[in-house]
């Protein structure tokens, strides 16, 4: 009588190995993984972004004071946030103050390195990279002196750093500040060099006030939101 093993030999094992199905085979080339889509980045939000009560920031960040704020009463809500207001616009004066200074400080020098440019009006902004922007509103600079002009205010590091951080507190008053601002107006990094000249607000100022000449400025040059949902104020229950 034959007995027929019970383990596979070496051959049939090879055999089986050959058997490949056709269709379960995949080229190698046919798996190259796809790269992930970079993620687009938004110079706008990263430059600043909304915040829906920037005056609750300390209470929300540990777990009794965001039971403070479950408890807290209307009238004690609207008073942290006139207060955070309050605080912000005199930030906004400290600011644009310091920008006036170091404005007419370039220009006084200019008077001497370069007395023809120094009787030209112009004036700067920020742009979209974040560098400071010459504006020419009179259209009377030559490409060399916008050149010149731009590295020479550029360098004035100060004066960068004033312009940015004012420019944020204007866009989080416009979004807060209902009492002054009117929010249905857009202002970002990508369009301020369109609607903020500090060189009309520190040269050409008949309105005197510096809030009030920027609320003049986005009130004229600034587009307002389309999305209606997007013009909706924030809702805050605690003011």
């Amino acid at each position: 009588m034959n007995i027929t093993p019970n383990y596979i030999t070496a051959q049939e094992w090879q055999s089986l190995f050959e058997k490949k199905d056709p269709a379960v085979l995949v080229p190698m080339t046919k798996l190259s993984i796809e790269p992930e889509p970079a993620k687009q980045r938004d110079p706008n939000a990263e430059f600043y972004r909304k915040e829906e009560t920037p005056w609750f920031a300390e209470y929300k960040k540990s777990e009794e004071g965001r039971a403070a704020l479950e408890n807290m009463l209307e009238e004690t809500a609207t008073a942290i946030k006139n207060e955070y207001l309050k605080a912000e616009a005199k930030q906004f004066d400290k600011t644009i103050y310091h920008m006036f200074d170091d404005y007419h400080e370039f220009k006084e020098q200019l008077r001497y390195l370069n007395p023809e440019l120094s009787k030209k009006h112009f004036g700067f902004t920020l742009g979209f990279n974040e560098q400071i922007q010459v504006t020419d509103p009179d259209e009377v600079l030559t490409p060399a002196e916008f050149t010149y002009l731009t590295e020479a205010l550029n360098s004035r590091e100060q004066l960068k750093n004033d312009l940015k951080a004012h420019a944020k507190i204007v866009m989080g008053l416009l979004d807060h500040y209902s009492e002054k601002f009117d929010s249905q107006y857009k202002l970002n990094l990508e369009n301020y060099s369109k609607v903020i000249d500090y060189g009309q607000i520190f040269s050409r100022n008949h309105i005197v006030n510096y809030m009030d000449t920027i609320i003049y400025q986005i009130e004229r040059n600034a587009p307002k939101h389309e999305d209606e949902e997007e013009r909706k104020p924030l809702v805050d229950i605690h003011a």
